[in-house]
């Protein structure tokens, strides 16, 4: 199942469910994919300057990936598309 994400707290929100699902710790984690437990936590916190690599490094931990389309006419949440 795809889901829309429109701003990087709906990426750190979709992460931690996704973590909390499959059982692991921010700590458990963060060790699979070379992280500190802080690191994990500012991404799933939408914090804006995390770097791009440990996202991705944690959307493969979490067996997700990453998909890019155009923007829709109107996003179905009436939120702003970045």
């Amino acid at each position: 199942m795809q889901t829309i994400l429109v701003s990087p707290g709906d990426i750190g929100a979709r992460l931690r469910d996704m973590r909390r699902q499959q059982g692991l710790s921010q700590a458990e984690l963060g060790r699979r994919v070379g992280l500190d437990q802080k690191k994990v936590s500012l991404l799933e916190n939408g914090n804006p300057n995390s770097r791009v690599d440990s996202l991705f490094r944690l959307l493969s931990a979490l067996g997700a990936g990453l998909v890019v389309q155009p923007k829709m006419e109107s996003p179905p949440t009436g939120k702003e598309i970045w």
